[in-house]
């Protein structure tokens, strides 16, 4: 492991540049900046990888980070290095590496951990932090899924989630401390880190935490571990089948949350991969009653049960899940006045709210 002195989050803080700053020719950079630091990286991590890789593809991600990938000549990826370029990424990179050692280390989910990388090695190099992970097998999905085959792969996706929810699904109460945690916290992150403040938006936020603490409170429900961004973008694919090989970008994963996150993540950007229509947009229309195909249906009543006296409503299942998805998006701008950010937030944050 390449590492220097331990340094504090704040003394890091002092070498990231706020993700805003990354712009396109500030991201090249950046991504230029880190890429000159693999082959040192892999030199010293030698042993912890498989094979004696390269530098197959490299990109800088909208939550700021560098993901590199190592392949060697004609041969499938086997391994990624991932490299922090702010300071929330670098607490990601930690947290997935947390949670990649957990599930790899729980013996009820047993053959199912083959889909889950392995955490390989991690250090510092240069003052850059890195962690390496392991490539599952498969092949990427991309946007490359026609209407038939993503109805196929659909269900196997939300069947292979199933497997983690059920084994690590433990039974609680929403007290106090859920909700402050589930609402409280989440309508915090909106409001802190808000890009374009609406007059209304205070109100909106007090109007949306009052609801949800009254739907919530005392509830009886199941919690699990949840992956926190589950859609088709990152899931590997057996060659030639439906079944799902792999799955990958562990960053938002969070332990005591509901299934229904993970199988309501998938099915919205499902849609969004076949419509093109933002998320601000889906959650409004199901707020209007717009609700689901009997394919969703079936997989949400199926996949994402929860709740144990008495139903909740498919709105306030769907307002909780897209309060911790904006909430959690909200927290990587770091540079939050960027013309970017405050699009998305107009688009996904504002509508929904004005539609409360």
């Amino acid at each position: 492991m390449v590492t220097a002195s331990p340094r504090s989050l704040g003394q890091l803080a002092k070498g990231f540049p706020p993700v805003g700053h990354l712009g396109g020719r500030g991201r090249r950079a950046r991504l230029a900046k880190v890429c000159a630091l693999v082959p040192r990286i892999l030199a010293a991590e030698a042993e912890s990888l498989p094979r004696r890789p390269g530098i197959a593809w490299a990109r800088v991600t909208a939550t700021g980070r560098a993901v590199v990938m190592l392949a060697s000549p004609g041969e499938s990826p086997c391994a990624v290095v991932k490299l922090p370029l702010t300071l929330e990424a670098h607490r990601g990179l930690e947290s997935e590496a947390r949670t990649l050692a957990a599930l790899h280390a729980h013996e009820r989910l047993g053959h199912w951990r083959r889909l889950v990388p392995l955490p390989l090695a991690a250090g510092t190099v240069l003052g850059q932090p890195y962690g390496i992970e392991s490539v599952p097998s498969g092949s990427a999905i991309g946007r490359r899924l026609g209407e038939e085959a993503t109805r196929r792969v659909v269900p196997e996706a939300a069947g292979a989630i199933h497997v983690l929810h059920r084994s690590t699904m433990t039974a609680a109460s929403c007290d106090a401390r859920l909700r402050e945690r589930w609402i409280d916290a989440r309508v915090h992150d909106l409001a802190r880190h808000a890009a374009c403040p609406h007059p209304q938006l205070k109100s909106r936020l007090d109007r949306l935490r009052a609801e949800l603490h009254g739907a919530f409170s005392g509830r009886a429900v199941s919690t699990s571990l949840v992956h926190g961004d589950y859609w088709l973008g990152n899931l590997l694919l057996s060659v030639g089948s439906p079944a799902i090989a792999g799955i990958v970008d562990w960053d938002a994963a969070e332990a005591e949350e509901l299934a229904i996150h993970d199988v309501l993540h998938l099915l919205f950007y499902t849609r969004r991969l076949r419509t093109g229509r933002e998320l601000g947009e889906m959650v409004r229309a199901q707020l209007r009653g717009e609700g689901w195909s009997p394919s969703e249906r079936l997989l949400i009543e199926r996949y994402g049960a929860w709740c144990h006296n008495g139903s909740l409503s498919n709105r306030h299942a769907v307002l909780l899940y897209w309060l911790r998805h904006a909430a959690f998006h909200a927290r990587q701008q770091t540079g939050a006045s960027r013309s970017r950010y405050r699009i998305w937030e107009m688009r996904n944050v504002h509508s929904v709210l004005a539609a409360l």
